[in-house]
């Protein structure tokens, strides 16, 4: 790999890492095993994600999966995993965008049906339709977790929950 940024005619040297992955817009996700290049001419950085359509699968279930509401962020996290654009995801539910953005920003609060229907359309978009949404719901199923952390193997992400 080279730098884009400048003209430095040498290859980057890659680092395995472990960092934050606030591109998710997540604040608790932890991701070990990103390769790292950093340029020593310029110090432009680039990151090697492995397969991000995966990790952002991995997260979206998990994300579905998750004891208690979902939080503002984990919304709009799940909405752009579904390729859908506050207005999109407005007229789904018979909200107003502006409605959407207050949720997503956390000035109005997420209700228990405004979260179900948002699990239900991430797993009805998924591939993973093993997952049973009425047992969750009905019998207060669920993972606790603080935070997530993904381990990069080969080019497969491993995902684990914390506490």
């Amino acid at each position: 790999m080279f730098c884009a940024m400048c003209e430095n005619d040498k290859e980057l040297k890659a680092k395995r890492v472990t960092r934050k992955f606030d591109e998710s817009g997540l604040d608790n996700i932890t991701l070990k095993g990103v390769t790292e290049y950093k340029c020593p001419k310029c110090g432009e950085v680039y990151y090697n994600f492995g397969n991000i359509e995966q990790l952002h699968d991995l997260i979206a279930m998990l994300l579905v999966r998750k004891r208690g509401l979902l939080s503002p962020k984990e919304i709009r996290f799940l909405r752009k995993h579904m390729g859908y654009s506050s207005a999109m995801l407005a007229k789904l539910t018979g909200h107003t965008p502006e409605s959407i953005s207050r949720i997503e920003n956390g000035k109005n609060k997420v209700t228990d049906i405004f979260d179900h229907y948002i699990r239900a359309m991430v797993i009805q978009k998924s591939a993973d339709r093993d997952y049973d949404l009425h047992d969750h719901i009905l019998n207060d199923a669920g993972e606790d977790f603080s935070r997530l952390e993904a381990r990069l193997k080969g080019n497969k992400w491993d995902v684990r929950l914390i506490a």
